[in-house]
């Protein structure tokens, strides 16, 4: 790739079976990334055998061979590489027979519209509540630095100084909206909800929209926030069956 191309999503043109580990599928990402939650709920729930390489949120240097630096990098058994979470979604369900099939890119227009959903408008509303004032930002970065792969040097950094980061990001988050955030990810849990066609998205079994935003709203667990949604009538429920399906 050329210094003056961007890098692209999607399946990228140069295999690197060099990245593959344990000759299975292999996502590097980190724990607490909702992109990754999304990746891991559906091999789970199609039970796919994959490979876990977990990446220094701070440093990033096992992504340091990639042109595309946002957590989850998918590569395929055969070394084929994937960027960005949805297309990854969908690598994974045309690529990975099996019961759990959904409808690929451009074939259903509402499941495309839900999982665009995920990222422009469900990840962006949690991010600004969890961020919210500087406190709740290095409470969220102290629990995240006990589940992710942070140095002792790096655990502090990203405390103390991304604390202050976060809380900007956040702030910059919640300005993309009209309500406070707290009121503003109820809401939009409330819009979420008049998308299910059943039990799911997918109306009987779950399709990408399922996964996309379920990723999403995991990576919450033990995060500012997530009371809200266990307090959801609805949200909650299918919640409750996506992760039944991609966690049992």
């Amino acid at each position: 790739m050329s210094e003056d191309t961007e890098p692209q999503g999607g399946v990228q043109a140069d295999k690197v079976p060099e990245r593959v580990m344990d000759g299975l599928p292999t996502m590097y990402g980190f724990q607490t990334c909702p992109f990754c939650w999304k990746v891991r709920a559906l091999l789970r729930a199609k039970g796919v055998a994959f490979t876990e390489v977990e990446v220094d949120p701070m440093k990033k240097k096992e992504v340091a061979w990639s042109d595309w630096k946002v957590v989850p990098v998918y590569v395929e058994a055969d070394g084929t590489q994937v960027n960005d979470s949805n297309d990854i979604l969908h690598w994974i369900n045309e690529n990975h027979t099996g019961d759990m099939q959904f409808p690929t890119q451009g074939q259903d227009a509402d499941q495309d519209a839900w999982m665009a959903f995920s990222n422009d408008v469900l990840g962006k509303s949690i991010v600004a509540v969890i961020y919210r004032s500087y406190k709740s930002s290095r409470q969220a970065l102290r629990y995240v630095t006990t589940v992710d792969k942070f140095s002792r040097f790096s655990a502090w950094q990203s405390i103390w100084i991304g604390g202050f980061v976060m809380k900007m990001v956040g702030k910059s988050r919640a300005k993309m909206f009209d309500l406070a955030p707290e009121d503003n990810f109820t809401h939009q849990l409330d819009v979420m909800s008049a998308g299910f066609k059943g039990d799911f998205f997918g109306g009987d079994g779950p399709n990408g929209a399922d996964f996309a935003n379920f990723g999403i709203l995991r990576s919450m667990q033990g995060l500012r926030g997530y009371d809200l949604l266990e307090a959801h009538p609805v949200v909650q429920p299918w919640y409750g069956r996506m992760q039944t399906l991609s966690e049992s």
